[in-house]
């Protein structure tokens, strides 16, 4: 279960057009929405493979992945996927997200129509709203226990090892000690190629020193958290270009690395 909302939306609301707000929305619901597939006939109808089902109230979209399924396909991985994917595209359009993200019970409905409800979707809307506090999509420390526990949540033809790590590769642990998705570190082999994520990088900054600019107190402050985790990513890209002999990469990016990286740093 994951809870989704828009960032400084009481902000959005006093200071941009109801148009402005209606194209945030629409962008926030068409990025979290899940693939079409099939329909299921009945509620208890056995799931071959696990499917995510969303629904959007006002700024927030409540998303839920079912995974009591017949092919255990690693839910948990691919809704964290699924997650980075949306907040990536969100960033792109700069409509900036956070999250929490638990597993439980919860009722969908046939073909997740709803209503929904349920203590997994009490216990990402707490995530999200006391919890996750900065623009960061937050995993329950008790939703990651349960994917080391659960098998139906891993895929059933990787051991715990394997599926651990391509799960890890997704997550950050904040100075709190809180798991989150990396979406800028993690989101790299997501391009298609270095420029893109390059250009990627270079929107987020300019994204980001936009609102360190037009925010103060405590919204600013979570600007200011967003500034850090960027400008740290950019240092560990640094420090890998740095083990490479310059002529290398510029052979493979066609471009100095080295300079445009360090105009990626973000000041706060």
């Amino acid at each position: 279960m994951s809870f989704i909302d828009v960032l400084g939306f009481r902000n959005l609301l006093e200071t941009r057009h109801a148009y402005d707000i209606r194209d945030v929305l629409l962008q926030l619901r068409e990025f979290t929405a899940p693939v079409e597939e099939l329909p299921i006939r009945r509620v208890k109808e056995p799931r071959l493979l696990s499917r995510a089902f969303a629904d959007s109230v006002s700024d927030a979209v409540v998303r839920v992945r079912v995974f009591d399924t017949q092919y255990n396909d690693g839910a948990f991985f691919h809704e964290l996927l699924d997650l980075l994917h949306a907040q990536v595209e969100c960033i792109g359009h700069g409509v900036v997200i956070r999250a929490g993200v638990a597993v439980g019970k919860a009722h969908v409905g046939l073909d997740g129509k709803g209503p929904v409800f349920g203590p997994a979707m009490v216990r990402a809307y707490e995530i999200e709203t006391d919890e996750a506090v900065h623009p960061r999509i937050l995993v329950d420390e008790a939703a990651y226990q349960s994917f080391l526990d659960d098998a139906r949540l891993r895929q059933q033809d990787h051991d715990l090892e394997e599926e651990l790590r391509h799960v890890d590769r997704l997550l950050r642990v904040d100075a709190d000690g809180k798991r989150f998705i990396d979406y800028l570190g993690a989101s790299e082999s997501e391009f298609d190629d270095p420029a893109g994520y390059f250009v990627f990088l270079e929107r987020h900054a300019e994204l980001v020193r936009g609102k360190l600019a037009a925010t103060s107190g405590r919204v600013r402050e979570k600007f200011e958290w967003l500034a850090g985790y960027h400008n740290s990513i950019v240092d560990e890209i640094i420090a890998q270009f740095g083990r490479r002999s310059a002529e290398a990469v510029m052979a493979e990016y066609d471009l100095d690395p080295m300079s445009f990286l360090r105009g990626l740093v973000v000041s706060s």
